[in-house]
């Protein structure tokens, strides 16, 4: 069970996801984003269509694809 106030303090609801990640000797908790945020704002990407390939950068695909 999560503390209350950790709850409060990340903004959970009902059935929100968390990860735990460890730094050093402390672990870090973070809330999950949800996956169909995620997809959506993968999905709704539409570069313009020039008929010939176009090179994306290591950084756009980052910014592309982060979670």
């Amino acid at each position: 069970m999560i503390p209350k106030r950790l709850v409060e303090e990340l903004g959970l609801g009902k059935g929100d996801a968390v990860i735990f990640e460890k730094v050093g000797e402390h672990f870090v908790v973070k809330k999950l984003k949800a996956p169909g945020k995620r997809l959506e704002g993968v999905m709704s990407w539409d570069p313009e269509r020039t008929a010939k390939p176009e090179r994306v950068s290591p950084q756009e695909m980052k910014r592309i694809w982060k979670t």
